[in-house]
């Protein structure tokens, strides 16, 4: 019998906790920047300034779902929409990283979508088959 032990995706940065601003969309490229950077953590974990860049992102597999707000459990609504229809809807909400997920060319984010005075849960599913880069900018 052989055993292989997948070890959790230990990751330099983190989103979790960050309010997203911005989906900048050039050609296949997303570039995704949020209000207060993000959390490096490698050694001693600090908040410093950066983003994230997507490459070459599959727009026909990318895509946003969104439930009405329920709380924890309980019968919820949602919708279901392509991730580049979301960009140009929602130019203007708060999205608040609660969980990051990372697969085979997929990068998810789940959390809270912030609209006017309403909150829906929301998940980002990125189908991305070149890098995640994640740039740290220099103070």
């Amino acid at each position: 019998m052989q055993k292989t032990i997948c070890e959790n995706v230990h990751r330099p940065y983190s989103l979790h906790d960050m309010n997203v601003i911005a989906f900048e969309v050039e050609g296949d490229t997303i570039t995704m920047r949020t209000q207060s950077g993000m959390i490096k953590t490698e050694g001693l974990s600090s908040q410093v300034d950066g983003y994230v860049i997507f490459e070459r992102v599959r727009w026909d597999y990318s895509y946003v779902y969104l439930l009405d707000f329920t709380g924890n459990i309980g019968t919820f609504t949602g919708e279901k929409m392509f991730l580049r229809d979301f960009i140009n809807t929602f130019q203007n909400a708060g999205f608040s990283v609660m969980d990051e997920t990372f697969g085979y060319n997929q990068s998810r984010f789940s959390g809270y979508l912030s609209v006017k005075r309403t909150v829906k849960e929301c998940s980002i599913e990125i189908y991305h088959e070149g890098d995640m880069i994640y740039v740290e900018e220099e103070k």
